[in-house]
């Protein structure tokens, strides 16, 4: 052994030797127990930050430790090409270079970001390469490639004949800066300071009027109604009377509202109704059929009221227009209100648009029924064990999902539009000059453009309602493809089970359902409550048997890690300067209290301490094979050395007993514990008459010892393990049985 171990020259030696041989591809057995995991993939947006090592680290003991156990153990890589993240991700880029996304046609754009997350998936790969895990790459899979493909294609077609997929106007999330629609589990959530301002509506027959409360008065224009609840005493004496609009001039009538109401907290105040800006009236003047008016076009502008101009400056105007009728009552400045913000902290508009969902409750093909039915028979266990409340919650109550973006980077949607009305279709496409043109399809062809210019340069197509779609369009006919893209999870949401799908390994049977999955606790909605739901709808089956839920990395900022929010620290910064055990060990030990913390140095200083007291270690046993001292004999052990080898095999099976239960920090530091014992050890040895026979009982001991720390520090361990036992197989593929005791 070295006198001094150096992670800059082992780590990558010995990651080339496992990859090598291949220690980590499993055979099939049939008559053996198998354990099975994927990674969930990451982000393609950037290279790994120190957050996304705690999932490797996690999952790594875990497959370790059961591939240790002699069962056939499969790990899956992967990376995600993360659709509207990525591409945000790549715009922040080519904003730091003074450059915007419409310097690209949407080619160009596609082009370069796929350019962009081919170098991203290297570094990926390379970052796990150099975390240690233990991942099958022969089986590495990526969002876009051609299996995954196939795999969605194949389940958009059977969604398709299940009625689950639909095409409806709604109110949906729009970003305009980012020109796309997102769900509302994406948005982040702020406390904004919002004037509250209570507006005059005069009553039609009187000189009274009724206060009502708005943080959006440029969008009174649109007002029809007002809702009272027959309840509220305040003001139930005015259901039946009409106001006036204090902008137009027209008739707002006062209806009873069915909503809730509670008598003992009601609302401080009577608030506008607005079913055209507010998903809340939106649902329901649905419901009970009162008008709804589309306020916005695709830029954020008004379409009425104030035609070309933003929300804000349209608020302006009409403020001064209420104030010059002294229809302005009083102003709340202190009043605070939630707003909804995009990855790039746009805040975000409800418009009114048509769009694609996926329909979560079809009698014939039920979505959500059979998820909650696996979660309420405990067929899932969740760990911790009190995350399954917040699961079974957002899983009842998740509305039907808007699966089309906007974004360029993404898995096409593949419909067709056929073109039996052409003024039903607005078209942004490059004429043959290269220059942009939008317009109604109509138009379009009036103007003497044809389809195949259209088609040829087109970047996006709308299709108002009343447009027919096909997934197989007919010979004869004239389309449009439709070029909004898939929502990343609609692919990454059934990832548990498209990446046990490929045509190169026909072992799926056997490893499908993976074991575990392990995940920060912020994806309990974004990733896993889809998984078990689509997972269930496509294989009958969820797609694993137990969730990990780990605790999450925060910033100096207080918030949890992220590439797209531009306030992660990468994984290489520790890597190079601790290396992967250190950093690795560092991670895990936090996830004893299950809270989400900061990473300091003084942890990762006590496990390199730690790391220099193992190799010290190695070099005493390392007297045992230079001096070749025989193998010591049972019945001369002493009470001192039966008590270490009986607190040896004590340790193994409790630390395996820890893993099989995930307890993966408590076993990872009762086995860091043991270092003492033998240090302590150690010390006796050369005050005894039989230091060689001491010795000998150390060596075994700590031999015994590499392998089961092995899982915790996979690096020095290797290392120390072929330095000094020259093994046929490196101990990634030893055998040692961790299992508990009955």
């Amino acid at each position: 052994m070295e006198e001094a171990y150096d992670f800059k020259k082992v780590e990558p030696r010995v990651s080339r030797l496992w990859e090598k041989e291949n220690y980590f591809s499993p055979r099939v057995d049939h008559s053996r127990k198998r354990y099975s995991a994927y990674l969930i993939p990451p982000n393609a947006s950037g290279p790994l930050h120190v957050g996304n090592a705690l999932m490797i680290a996690i999952q790594d003991i875990l497959v370790r430790h059961h591939r240790a156990k002699g069962e056939p153990t499969l790990w899956i890589p992967s990376t995600d090409h993360g659709g509207y993240e990525t591409q945000v991700t790549f715009e922040q880029e080519l904003e730091k270079k003074g450059q915007d996304k419409s310097d690209l046609d949407h080619r160009e754009l596609y082009k370069a970001i796929s350019a962009f997350v081919e170098k991203n998936n290297k570094t990926i790969v390379g970052q796990i390469k150099s975390m240690g895990a233990s991942v099958d790459w022969s089986r590495f899979r990526f969002t876009l490639d051609e299996s995954s493909l196939a795999f969605v294609q194949k389940m958009f077609e059977k969604m398709v004949g299940d009625d689950l997929i639909y095409r409806s106007s709604n109110m949906v999330n729009y970003c305009t800066s980012c020109a796309t629609v997102l769900a509302d589990v994406e948005l982040k959530e702020v406390e904004t300071a919002s004037p509250l301002y209570f507006i005059k509506f005069p009553l039609k027959d009187g000189d009274d009027y009724l206060s009502l409360a708005t943080t959006r008065p440029e969008f009174i224009f649109a007002t029809t109604h007002v809702l009272v609840h027959p309840q509220d005493t305040r003001f139930a004496h005015h259901i039946g009377s009409v106001l006036t609009n204090p902008i137009t001039g027209e008739e707002v009538q006062v209806i009873a509202s069915k909503r809730k109401f509670d008598p003992k907290n009601p609302e401080p105040f009577l608030p506008v109704f607005s079913p055209s800006s507010k998903r809340y009236d939106f649902e329901y003047a649905l419901r009970h059929k009162l008008p709804v008016q589309d306020l916005f076009d695709w830029g954020g502008a008004l379409v009425e009221g104030y035609p070309g101009l933003k929300p804000e400056e349209a608020r302006k105007k009409e403020l001064d227009f209420l104030q010059a009728k002294d229809a302005v009552e009083s102003v709340d400045s202190s009043y605070i209100e939630p707003t909804f913000l995009c990855k790039k902290g746009h805040a975000i508009q409800p418009i009114i648009r048509m769009t694609w969902f996926l329909k979560f409750d079809d009698e014939r093909a039920p979505l959500r029924k059979p998820a909650l039915e696996a979660l309420q028979k405990k067929e899932l266990i969740i760990q911790p064990h009190w995350r399954e409340k917040g699961l079974t919650e957002w899983t009842q109550k998740m509305h039907d999902w808007p699966i089309a973006r906007q974004n360029v980077w993404g898995i096409k949607i593949p419909l067709w539009y056929e073109i039996t009305d052409p003024t039903l279709f607005t078209v942004w496409f490059l004429d043959t000059n290269g220059s942009r043109r939008s317009g109604n399809l109509q138009t379009l062809f009036e103007e003497g453009i044809s389809l195949d210019e259209i088609v040829n340069g087109l970047e996006r197509v709308y299709a108002a309602e009343g447009s027919p779609w096909t997934l197989t369009p007919e010979g004869g006919k004239s389309y449009l493809p439709e070029t909004d893209t898939f929502d990343t999870w609609f692919s990454s949401g059934v990832w548990g089970a498209m990446v046990f799908d490929s045509e190169a390994f026909s072992d799926k049977s056997y490893f499908y359902p993976s074991d575990a999955v392990v995940i920060g606790h912020d994806l309990l909605r974004l990733c896993i409550s889809r998984e078990i739901i689509l997972g269930r709808y496509l294989t009958g089956q969820l797609p694993f048997k137990r969730v990990y839920f780990h605790s999450l990395l925060k910033s100096k900022d207080g918030q949890k890690m992220s590439k797209s929010l531009g306030n992660a620290v990468t994984l290489d910064d520790y890597l190079n300067k601790y290396g992967a055990d250190v950093t690795r060990m560092a991670l895990v030990s936090y996830t004893a209290t299950q809270e989400d913390f900061y990473f300091a140095d003084e942890r990762l200083e006590l496990f390199k301490k730690f790391s220099s007291r193992l190799w010290t270690m190695g070099r005493v046993s390392e007297i045992v094979h230079t001096y070749k001292v025989l193998p010591p004999r049972p019945e001369q052990n002493s009470a001192e050395d039966l008590r270490l080898v009986a607190d040896a095999e004590a340790l193994v099976r409790t630390v395996g007993g820890d893993i099989e239960r995930y307890f993966v920090a408590q076993a990872q530091e009762k086995a860091t514990l043991f270092l003492s014992k033998l240090e302590q050890y150690v010390q006796k040895i050369f005050l005894r008459e039989d230091d060689a026979h001491a010795l000998g009982v150390f060596d075994q001991v700590f031999k015994k010892y590499l392998l089961l720390l092995h899982p915790f520090m996979p690096f020095m361990t290797e290392e120390a393990f072929g330095s000094l036992y020259k093994p046929e197989r490196p101990l990634a593929a030893t055998l040692l049985n961790l299992s508990r005791t009955r």
